[in-house]
């Protein structure tokens, strides 16, 4: 009767203990990965994810980001974890704000803090004062900065594309890059078009169309003499729709989603893609990458592959399931759903180091050399070099370099 007694009394005290918000103990773990078949002869988890056992003491590893779908790799990573730990053996878990174990094979390799950066300008700057230890950003910001002797490499390509010209979407004139340039040359006024920074890939994709076209233009607040064409700095991307729709710019160049919210909110109209512009240069052209710093480069490196082994995953989940994909983007930005089918559209998502990448990579910097933008080893640097100045692709998975 004394042993029945205490029975029902050590129950009682174990459901009065979980109720309470306190975790009853779990099995060990070696009962929890009991009759799993290999790794390495799946390629995949067949642990459930519950059931994965984390560190105490994993290595942390910081990663900057914009909220911007073109670092959807970061959203789909973070928000669709359970979806990727059925189909890759690299995957999240998430562990409260914005902590996530990185698991590789059931183990886990690192706990990501996931940081966000107020603009991609900003992203080469935030990894040198010590803010992250990898980012997504623009590839420009990224070159301009290595060029300045920011101690950084990109250590994977992203996404490609998705840069659009927009105008209002009253313009009857404009429909598409050949009615722009009628509009401008017919115009008894220049036309002043907006950019969000003067380090962002459209901006130098534009001014190489207005060249080739021989359209004259200049920047505000300098020497406007002559100028078709007034390129004005909006500060910063939030703040181009505004403009727009309050009429101190006349039409702008900038990446998706913004491009697709004009459309959205009845701002403006999208005309052109801006990698389909002569000279034809930039066709799928690099717009944002992944970027490392050099000392977690030799700090971290077992840490750093695991995470660029996420992202390359992620970014085959992106290319496979794209309305899911859209949905984590709609959820991580809080743009409208349609906006981020329509802007996802116009973007190519690819890390693999490839010939195009690097010839399209050095058509940027030879523009930018052409703007005086380099002052360092970028400046005087041949094709084959300037490569090997602004990367480091020895952690990226060998099937994708």
């Amino acid at each position: 009767m004394n042993k029945i007694l205490l029975s029902v009394l050590t129950l009682l005290a174990v459901l009065f203990i979980a109720g309470c918000g306190e975790e009853i103990p779990q099995p060990a773990a070696d009962n929890q990965v009991e009759d799993v078949a290999p790794v390495e002869e799946t390629g995949l988890s067949n642990i459930p994810i519950e059931d994965v056992v984390l560190s105490a003491d994993a290595v942390p590893l910081k990663i900057g980001f914009v909220k911007q779908d073109h670092h959807s790799a970061v959203f789909v990573s973070a928000l669709r974890s359970e979806m990727m730990h059925d189909l890759y053996p690299v995957y999240l878990i998430p562990l409260g704000e914005n902590f996530y174990a990185l698991i590789k094979d059931n183990q886990q390799v690192a706990e990501i803090e996931f940081i966000q950066s107020q603009g991609a300008i900003n992203v080469p700057n935030n990894m040198s004062a010590g803010l992250f230890e990898m980012g997504f950003g623009g590839v420009v910001p990224f070159v301009a900065s290595i060029d300045q002797g920011n101690p950084i490499k990109i250590v994977s390509p992203l996404h490609q594309r998705g840069d659009m010209l927009v105008v209002k979407t009253d313009n009857e004139a404009v429909a598409d890059w050949d009615s722009f340039l009628a509009w401008v040359n017919a115009s008894e006024e220049p036309v002043t078009i907006g950019f969000k920074s003067p380090k962002a890939v459209a901006l130098i994709i534009f001014q190489s169309a207005l060249s080739a076209a021989d359209v004259p233009f200049a920047m505000s607040g300098g020497d406007v003499d002559g100028a078709r064409v007034i390129l004005y700095n909006a500060q910063g991307q939030p703040n181009l729709n505004p403009a727009l729709q309050e009429g101190l710019i006349d039409a702008y160049v900038s990446n998706n989603p913004a491009c697709a919210m004009a459309e959205f909110n009845g701002i403006g109209k999208c005309v052109a893609e801006l990698s389909m512009l002569p000279p034809g240069d930039f066709h799928d052209h690099p717009c944002c990458g992944i970027a490392a710093t050099e000392e977690v480069i030799a700090a971290k490196p077992h840490e750093v592959a695991a995470a660029l082994e996420l992202f390359a995953y992620a970014t085959e989940f992106i290319n496979e399931n794209p309305e899911e994909v859209a949905a984590a983007a709609s959820e991580w930005i809080g743009t409208p759903l349609e906006v981020e089918l329509v802007s996802m559209a116009t973007s190519l998502y690819d890390v693999h180091v490839t010939d195009a990448w690097a010839s399209n990579m050095s058509a940027i910097m030879d523009h930018m050399r052409g703007l005086s933008v380099f002052s360092g080893p970028l400046m005087d640097a041949d094709e084959a070099a300037e490569i090997d100045i602004i990367s480091d692709f020895s952690l990226l998975p060998e099937e994708y370099r």
